[in-house]
C-alpha cells in the first residue's frame, strides 16, 4: 500500500544496541502510571465498601458521537455529529496555522485548521522510522517501528473493536506524509495531582480497556503523558507510534484484571483476516502477524482467568 512504501522508503537500516530514551510528551514518568492506577484501584475499593447495595456505579461514556465531546479553542462543542464526519474534515480541511506541539521526542506539530465554517485544531505526527535489534527495557525488539501511521492502525482497531478513547486520525500528506488526529482540547495528564474521577469504578473500567487493548498492540509506550482526562472525566489515549510491534507476546499480562464483555466479544468475533483487513492498510506484514499472535495470547490468558475465577469475576 502506499502509505506502508513511504514508511518502506524512510527506513535506515540501522543497527543501534539502545534506543532513545523516550517517555512520550514527558520522558521519565511511566512509573507514575503504576502508582495512580494503584490509588484509584484502592478508591475504587474504598467506594464499593461505603456505597449501598443498590447503588449503582456512575458510567463515563465513550460515545461513537463526538458531538459535545471535542470542543474548539473557544471550549465550545465542535458541529460534527459522528466519527465519519470528524474524519472528513481531517483529510480535507485548509491549514491556517501551523507550530511545534508543547511536548513530544518526535516533534509533532499542532495544525489549526479551517473548513465548512468550522476551526479546529490537530496534531501532525510525520515520524516513519525502523530499526533492527534494539532493546526497551526487559525487552528485545529484532525489528522496531516508530511510526505515524501507527496512529492510524489504533484509531481503526479501537474503533472496530468499539473503544472510543482513541480520538480520530487519518493519513494526510502536509509537507510529507504523516497521521493527523484531532485535537483534545483542554485534556489534562492523567497525573494530574488535582484529578480526582468522580467516579473511581467508572474511571477503572476505562483503564481496564486501555490495559487490555495496550496488550493487545504492544504498546510500549504507554505513560500518563499520552493518558488525558476530559471534561467529562473521560480517558483520551494518544500517541501510538510506538505500537503494533512484530513481537507476538503481551505487554503485560498481569495488568489484566477484568475485561470488557462487549469489546471481548467484538474481538473474538474477527476472524484472522478481518482482523488483518482492519490495520493492513497502516501496517507491515510482520507488525499484522504480531497483531493475530497476540490475540491468540489473549484468548488463551483470558481463557486461563475464567477456569480460574469464573466469568462473573473477570468480565464486567
Amino acid at each position: 500500500m502506499q502509505i506502508k512504501s513511504e514508511i518502506a522508503s524512510a527506513t535506515s537500516g540501522e543497527v543501534i544496541e539502545s534506543p532513545r530514551v523516550r517517555g512520550g510528551r514527558r520522558p521519565g514518568r511511566a512509573p507514575i502510571l503504576s502508582g495512580l492506577i494503584l490509588i484509584l484501584g484502592l478508591a475504587c475499593s474504598v467506594a464499593a465498601l461505603a456505597a449501598p447495595a443498590t447503588a449503582a456505579p456512575q458510567e463515563i461514556p465513550q460515545p461513537e458521537s463526538p458531538s459535545g465531546v471535542w470542543n474548539g479553542q473557544d471550549g465550545k462543542p465542535l458541529p460534527f455529529q459522528n466519527h465519519d464526519e470528524v474524519l472528513d474534515y481531517l483529510r480535507t480541511a485548509k491549514v491556517v496555522h501551523r507550530e511545534p506541539a508543547p511536548e513530544g521526542i518526535n516533534k509533532p506539530d499542532v495544525l489549526t485548521l479551517e473548513g465548512n465554517g468550522i476551526r479546529a485544531r490537530a496534531i501532525l505526527r510525520q515520524v516513519a522510522s525502523e530499526k533492527r535489534r534494539i532493546r526497551i527495557g526487559e525487552r528485545f525488539y529484532f525489528h522496531f517501528f516508530d511510526s505515524y501511521a501507527n496512529e492510524c492502525a489504533a484509531y481503526d482497531l479501537a474503533r472496530e473493536l468499539g473503544l472510543g478513547f482513541v480520538p480520530p486520525a487519518v493519513p494526510r500528506n502536509i509537507g510529507g506524509p504523516g497521521s493527523l488526529q484531532i485535537w483534545i482540547e483542554g485534556g489534562r495528564d492523567a497525573s494530574d495531582k488535582n484529578f480526582r474521577p468522580r467516579s473511581p469504578m467508572g474511571w477503572m473500567k476505562q483503564v481496564w480497556d486501555k490495559d487490555l487493548f495496550d496488550n493487545l498492540i504492544l504498546n510500549v509506550d504507554r505513560n500518563t503523558g499520552n493518558m488525558l482526562v476530559g471534561d467529562n472525566d473521560e480517558l483520551w489515549l494518544i500517541d501510538h507510534t510506538r505500537a503494533f510491534q512484530p513481537n507476538g507476546e503481551l505487554l503485560a499480562p498481569e495488568a489484566l484484571q477484568k475485561i470488557n464483555r462487549n469489546v471481548w466479544d467484538r474481538l473474538e468475533a474477527l476472524s484472522d483476516d478481518q482482523l488483518r483487513d482492519v490495520v493492513r492498510e497502516f501496517l507491515q506484514p510482520d507488525q499484522v502477524e504480531g497483531l493475530i499472535k497476540r490475540r491468540e495470547l489473549l484468548q488463551e490468558k483470558v481463557g486461563e482467568l475464567v477456569a480460574k475465577s469464573g466469568e462473573g469475576a473477570v468480565f464486567y
